[in-house]
């Protein structure tokens, strides 16, 4: 199947690449480092632009042109469900006779829910791709009568929707919009337009001649969808090798340089070369080389991913993303590019040491917000996630200069209130905490700071917070909101606000000049300040509800906000008992809750524990089915009374029994109300019958259930509560008595070093998870662990 038309040339070796003396093809380089290129006989024309060095053309005019994969050649196709290895890429080392065959005209493979590839498409994969995979896998076997050692140009054809990672014998030759390692069920990175799809494009994959044999050859092809949605499918390729015919016409591109002595790279290069001898190209030799230290001094700064609409051109225009150079040197960032986000390629730009640039997503409406002196390097494709996303930035030759996730969550005034997300510490040198919250805080001004610098104005999140506040006080003894400075320095909060209404952010102005000092407290009270009247800076009186709310504390200037922004919420409380932060130990997370004593204007107190307690938690049983039994049916909930005093699970005031608020729907009888002896213990049970036939020792009279629902076996919150006050409107409201958010053991990333800090052994391998000490705080993993089950006991 090899088309020939006239004679043969003498082969044209390509020329090599080396750097300051040694043989380097690609890579990181140092700046200045100086790039040499040998050649044997003819001259050597050079790019560094990307550019090929002989005149662009679909296929050079030549003496020779083989189509070696013709589009209607037989295929093998296949659509992996697991991982099968690497050596389908090979030629004779692969067993693809159960592969699904695909022969004739048009060739192509793929399919199509609407309209516009039918006519391309031979073998149709919707039923085996569309909602179930991304990947497939094809392999296209030839032969040749030729080694590619005759051949000057091999051009890869292909039409491609989304897509592709291709390989001559193995040896990857060509990809398009996918990066990193290809693994079985990976997928394309965007989506590609019908209108690109159907058009052949032309790749030249001279560079890999060297790879073609003389006998047997195998081209596959990895095609990639962008998702298992996608309304449509296709690729189909052709592979094609000649000998340039244009003697007497050298077809130098414009953009080429000769090559006469060595080039001193001060920038990122994808260089191409080739040798002209007597009319004659050798194949291209292609490297790119990444230039000085971009990816030790390149960072990502600030990011405006959800502004807030302020103008006719929509709210997503003023979408950006801030870099700076926290080097000690300049460096350039030239083939620097997101992948991930956005889409962005950097050109030849210098960053100096502490300079920041900018990228947006649309100039012209950036323009008119932020003005025209700011270091712009161009408009990116695409639009940041305003719900958060992971973002991608690669250096010259591919390498991971940052990978992050940001989340909408973070910070409540960057998603959409028109503050930027800001990293707190450009230099840290753990790359992982640009994915993580306490990194970063909100831009000190609303609009972003893109291309100034902004710390050292406001204090960083955390640093004053919310530390105590007492929402219902008996005998008409005042509320107050405790403020704590977490710092060794004096802050100033003085023209900040005070509030519990998201809608009114400015019910109390605290007065000018007001400081907390180094690790200090401050209380503000109801009756003295927001909510006396008389005091200048309650301009809407509040007093903090007995049912539960939200408070605010709001930075200012001059009565504007500015970027710190402290929120707590609490639930309803009972008299006297008062709601504060209690940095849980193992996690490092912060937790507000009930306090067993009010401390105003000091250290907390320990949080509230009792007097009951969820003392055991059975969430996935391993028991098999025992006649109509499941698994879920053995599941229990075992509480604990942890006080000296008996504790009846129903409130007389209210008429209202004890009952779970979250986890599981269950409440305590109010006919016969329950009530637990001092140290005593009841069982909460999915099922009466199946919990009494496995636990038979277990007394009658302390199980209770069925319950509505089941355990989530990967872990969810689980909420005891009594009954509350009644509100204005008639309205039962509910005091958390204990709660414990659990999980299986297996979810890196929700402990201290992307650790799951709760123990495994419950997850359906026999064990139950046993509170440790009844009396200690029961949020928290090191107060758990997998023990037999002993419900009762």
């Amino acid at each position: 199947n090899q088309l020939r038309t006239r004679g043969l040339y003498p082969n044209v070796a390509a020329p090599t690449f080396q750097i300051n003396g040694t043989r380097q093809h690609g890579g990181h380089v140092s700046a200045n480092a100086r790039l040499s290129m040998t050649a044997s006989g003819g001259a050597v024309w050079y790019t560094l632009d990307g550019s090929d060095p002989r005149t662009p053309g679909t296929v050079p005019e030549a003496a020779e042109t083989t189509i070696l994969v013709s589009e209607n050649a037989s295929k093998r196709v296949f659509v992996p469900s697991s991982n099968i290895g690497d050596l389908w890429k090979r030629a004779r080392v692969f067993d693809d006779r159960a592969w699904d065959v695909c022969t004739g005209s048009p060739g192509g493979i793929g399919y199509e829910r609407g309209s516009g590839y039918q006519q391309l498409i031979s073998l149709d994969l919707e039923d085996q791709m569309y909602a179930r995979r991304t990947t497939c896998y094809i392999r296209v076997p030839f032969a040749s009568n030729d080694s590619g050692g005759v051949f000057d140009f091999m051009t890869l054809k292909i039409r491609r929707d989304d897509g592709f990672v291709a390989y001559l014998n193995g040896v990857e030759i060509a990809r398009r919009n996918f990066g990193g390692t290809p693994a079985w069920n990976s997928h394309a990175d965007t989506s590609c337009s019908d209108a690109e799809a159907v058009q052949f494009e032309n790749i030249d994959v001279s560079t890999y001649l060297g790879n073609l044999q003389r006998g047997s050859n195998l081209l596959a092809v990895q095609g990639l969808n962008v998702s298992t949605t996608s309304s449509d499918l296709l690729f189909s390729v052709e592979l094609v090798a000649g000998r340039d015919a244009t003697a007497g016409s050298s077809g130098i591109s414009p953009n080429a340089s000769r090559y006469a002595s060595s080039i001193t790279l001060n920038h990122s290069a994808d260089v191409k070369a080739r040798v002209l001898s007597n009319g004659t190209w050798s194949a291209l030799n292609e490297a790119t080389f990444a230039v000085g230290p971009v990816a030790e001094s390149l960072r990502v700064t600030e990011i405006m991913y959800h502004p807030q609409t302020l103008s006719d051109v929509g709210e997503l225009n003023e979408e950006f993303i801030e870099l700076t150079n926290i080097g000690d040197e300049t460096i350039n960032l030239n083939l620097v590019r997101f992948t991930k986000g956005i889409n962005f390629a950097f050109p030849d730009v210098d960053l100096a040491p502490g300079e920041y640039i900018v990228v947006v997503q649309d100039l012209a409406a950036f323009e008119a917000r932020y003005g025209t002196d700011i270091n712009v390097a161009g408009e990116y494709s695409g639009r940041l996630n305003n719900g958060g996303e992971r973002i991608t930035l690669e250096d010259a030759v591919g390498d991971t200069i940052q990978d992050f996730s940001y989340k909408d969550g973070w910070r409540s005034l960057t998603d959409g209130q028109g503050f930027s997300l800001t990293i707190i510490d450009p230099a840290n040198p753990d790359l992982d905490s640009w994915s993580r919250k306490d990194a970063w805080r909100a831009s000190v001004y609303a609009g972003g700071s893109p291309g100034q610098d902004d710390s050292g104005i406001l204090p960083n999140p955390g640093d004053v917070v919310i530390n105590e506040l007492l929402a219902n006080s008996p005998g008409g003894d005042p509320d107050w909101i405790e403020l704590h400075n977490t710092t060794g320095a004096t802050i100033d909060i003085g023209g900040w606000f005070l509030s519990d209404a998201n809608d009114n952010l400015f019910k109390y102005e605290i007065a000018s000049g007001t400081t907390i000092g180094p690790n200090g407290y401050l209380v503000f009270y109801d009756d003295l300040q927001f909510g006396n009247l008389n005091d200048a800076g309650s301009h809407e009186p509040f007093a903090l509800s007995n049912n539960g709310e939200r408070v605010y504390l709001s930075s200012a200037q001059k009565g504007v906000l500015i970027g710190y922004r402290a929120v707590e919420d609490f639930g309803a409380s009972s008299p006297g008992v008062s709601f504060g932060r209690y940095d849980v130990p193992s996690t490092g997370k912060t937790n507000f809750v009930a306090m067993a004593s009010p401390t105003p204007g000091s250290e907390n107190a320990y949080p509230l524990v009792g007097p009951i307690v969820i003392s055991e938690i059975m969430y996935n049983p391993d028991w098999p089915e025992g006649g109509s039994y499941t698994n879920d049916q053995y599941e229990y909930i075992e509480l604990s009374n942890v006080s000296a005093e008996p504790v009846t699970l129903y409130d007389d005031d209210t008429a209202a029994p004890w009952k779970f608020t979250q986890g599981i729907d269950f409440a305590f009888p109010a006919d016969q109300p329950v009530t637990i002896p001092a140290g005593g213990h009841v069982l909460v049970v999915k099922y009466p019958e199946a919990f009494i036939w496995r636990y038979p020792s277990v007394p009658i009279d302390v199980i209770f259930g069925p319950y509505e629902g089941r355990l989530d076996n990967a872990g969810e919150s689980i909420e005891l509560s009594m009954p509350g006050e009644l509100d204005a409107d008639g309205e039962q409201h509910t005091v958390r008595v204990d709660r414990v958010n659990y999980s299986d053991g297996s979810h890196p990333g929700d402990g201290p070093g992307s650790v799951d800090l709760w123990p495994a052994g419950p997850d359906g391998a026999g064990e139950s998870l046993t509170r440790k000490v009844l009396t200690d705080y029961g949020n928290d993993p090191d107060n758990w662990q997998a023990d037999l089950p002993t419900p009762g006991n």
